[in-house]
């Protein structure tokens, strides 16, 4: 997929650096001329990835970030801080008209040593992933990347005010389904989704369904699936590894459901693809 200058843009700025850098669009904001890899919407860098992976690690870091962008929509002024592991990001929101259409988020940075040992103890049994941090990105630094990203975003919105186009793109589904598809293996649910967008459960599911013709529970498990199958493919993990890879935590599950859509179960169809 070919992604917007948006992205080409956060690439630069990310150039030469361990930053991550994110943009969330709210509601129908975020056209086609702004549209990311999910990738560059919510925390994605080694530490979080190992963070996401220990018990409930996945809920706690999207409580976090939900706190924070409660807290960015409450206040429409931007603030930086520590997530509940101890990495600083900071959080900026876009608003126009007074609501807030988007918020940029700069992380993945290594506070000072006096704040930092909270994350150490987090990390010391993966002590290597502290090299993967910014070690030097200032409040003042993330200010001015900040206002550089906003400028641009704010410009593509007055050039391209039309939230939806003949094409039929509609920004809430496509990020809907981004989420999905990056955190495939991590619990995922409507209702998650329905606080990380900010929008009423019931009503995203609505829509949801009338856009893609299935339930939101329908497409993660297709999605899920899809990806096992394909890991059944091209690697060479037990059934059970990938049961888990794929977002099923139960394995007996996971063979009765690939069963059921693929008509045979993932040990057969392993044996077929070889």
């Amino acid at each position: 997929m070919d992604y917007s200058n948006l992205y080409d843009l956060i690439t630069a700025l990310e150039y030469g650096t361990k930053l991550h850098i994110g943009v969330l669009f709210f509601g129908n904001f975020g056209t086609e001329k702004l549209l990311l890899p999910h990738d560059s919407t919510i925390h994605s860098s080694p530490v979080c990835t190992e963070l996401k992976k220990r018990p409930n690690g996945f809920r706690r870091c999207y409580q976090c970030r939900n706190a924070a962008i409660r807290k960015a929509l409450q206040s429409q002024k931007d603030f930086g801080g520590l997530c509940i592991h101890g990495v600083y990001e900071y959080t900026r929101p876009i608003t126009i008209n007074n609501q807030v259409v988007c918020m940029i988020f700069i992380g993945n940075i290594l506070p000072d040593a006096e704040r930092s040992n909270k994350l150490r103890c987090h990390l010391s049994n993966s002590p290597a992933l502290l090299e993967t941090l910014e070690p030097h990105f200032s409040q003042e630094q993330c200010e001015r990347t900040g206002a550089l990203l906003e400028s641009y975003i704010r410009m593509m919105l007055e050039l391209s005010p039309t939230q939806k186009n003949d094409s039929g793109f509609d920004p809430l589904i496509e990020n809907l389904k981004a989420y999905v598809e990056a955190n495939l293996e991590y619990k995922v649910d409507l209702s998650m989704l329905a606080q990380i967008f900010h929008y009423n459960e019931k009503y995203l599911g609505r829509l949801f369904k009338k856009k893609t013709g299935m339930s939101f529970s329908q497409y993660i498990n297709l999605r899920r699936l899809n990806y096992g199958q394909m890991l059944l493919k091209e690697s060479s993990d037990p059934v059970i590894a990938i049961s888990t890879q794929s977002g099923f935590n139960n394995v007996t599950y996971f063979n009765r459901m690939f069963k059921k859509h693929f008509g045979v179960t993932p040990t057969e169809y392993r044996q077929q693809s070889l």
